[in-house]
């Protein structure tokens, strides 16, 4: 009786992420793939790990995405490339920016986040969502390419970015651009080991890229950079590279939702106010949070796929641990990264190789 259910009831994916494509590759591998659509706005999901790989030239789009029409076409699942714009969990259907509606049984949500950026502002190049930022790239490039970039902001002091700004620096090397690293913060990377930190603003030397620390982005307008405490920079572009938001149109599904707009989830990413509703990657808020960041949604994969069948046979759901601590690889683009972790750090060609293959490992999943 619980497996004649379990093939019978419909079972929506909004979202191409992380922890998505590891959900069809499991449910598929049982047979599960019939009952299951998965919707993204693109058929090409990108790998967050390998794009400052992609960024400085060490990887082309093909190596660095994984092709969601394939994947579901190997797993016998149907794909739809399209966005959702409503979900109504009370009716359990979600419509679609094609004008089509899917009816679930169980829905699960890994979309994402938005770029969290100063208020009024919509200039500037947003690595996310990274989905569409190889677009975005090449327009960059244009611009590069056409002598208006000579002085270039990467705003965000994180890992996300000080690799985007390493990886800009290696892809114009030789041709006279400047790379400023901005941000509030007094140090980059404020979150994680004081080794690392030490390592990497020595790197950042070396390599020629400037850091502006201190400095809270209040707006950027006409070529200006603007704190506020009132500093200004003048720069040709902004790469934005600041904390995710969360995505606007969920404010009106009625589904629980934290203080910063992102779905309240259990332990087990079951959303607290509907049970038939999962969430993961950076759009679920964890109750023991999580920075967002692929590591978790990597993780987050092989749990959702289990509740997801465990929920479908009406099995009891299994709990996902994040990590209390976990290893950061930032790549410096020069075939060298740093590791961190347990607030010990480590820089060298070897870390590089390492890290290729994890990334590589995970890409093979899926291909």
């Amino acid at each position: 009786m619980a497996e004649a259910r379990a093939k019978s009831v419909p079972v929506v994916l909004l979202g191409g992420g992380h922890a998505h494509v590891e959900v069809v590759r499991r449910l598929g591998e049982l047979g599960l793939g019939a009952q299951i659509t998965l919707v993204s706005p693109s058929r090409h999901a990108p790998y967050s790990g390998m794009l400052p790989g992609h960024i400085s030239g060490e990887y082309s789009f093909d190596d660095f995405h994984i092709d969601l029409a394939a994947l579901c076409a190997r797993s016998g699942m149907t794909f739809v490339e399209t966005t959702a714009t409503v979900i109504d969990p009370e009716q359990r259907v979600v419509w679609l920016a094609s004008g089509e509606s899917l009816g679930y049984g169980l829905l699960s949500i890994d979309i994402g986040s938005t770029p969290s950026l100063p208020e009024g502002t919509s200039s500037g190049i947003s690595v996310k969502p990274i989905a569409s930022f190889a677009d975005r790239l090449a327009r960059l490039e244009a611009l590069a390419g056409e002598g208006g970039l000579s002085t270039l902001a990467v705003v965000g002091q994180g890992v996300a970015g000080v690799e985007v700004a390493f990886a800009l620096k290696r892809r114009w090397e030789g041709r006279g651009i400047s790379i400023v690293l901005v941000g509030r913060a007094a140090e980059p990377i404020p979150e994680r080991s004081r080794w690392a930190r030490r390592l990497l603003e020595r790197e950042m030397h070396k390599a020629g890229i400037a850091h502006l620390p201190a400095f809270d982005v209040e707006a950027f307008r006409d070529g200006v950079l603007v704190a506020r405490d009132g500093q200004t920079l003048a720069v040709d572009e902004v790469v934005w590279t600041t904390s995710s938001g969360a995505p606007a149109f969920l404010s009106a599904t009625g589904l629980q939702l934290d203080e910063k707009g992102f779905i309240c989830v259990d332990d087990t990413l079951r959303s607290l106010s509907h049970p038939d509703v999962f969430a993961a990657g950076d759009v679920a808020s964890l109750p023991d949070p999580r920075p967002k960041a692929g590591v978790f949604a990597v993780r987050q994969g092989p749990v959702l796929a289990g509740n997801i069948h465990r929920s479908l046979s009406q099995d009891r759901l299994r709990p996902y641990f994040p990590q209390s601590s976990w290893l950061v690889l930032i790549s410096l683009s020069d075939g060298r990264a740093i590791a961190d972790k347990w607030g010990l750090a480590i820089a060298g060609r070897w870390v590089d190789r390492w890290k290729h293959r994890i990334d590589s490992r995970f890409m093979r999943r899926y291909r």
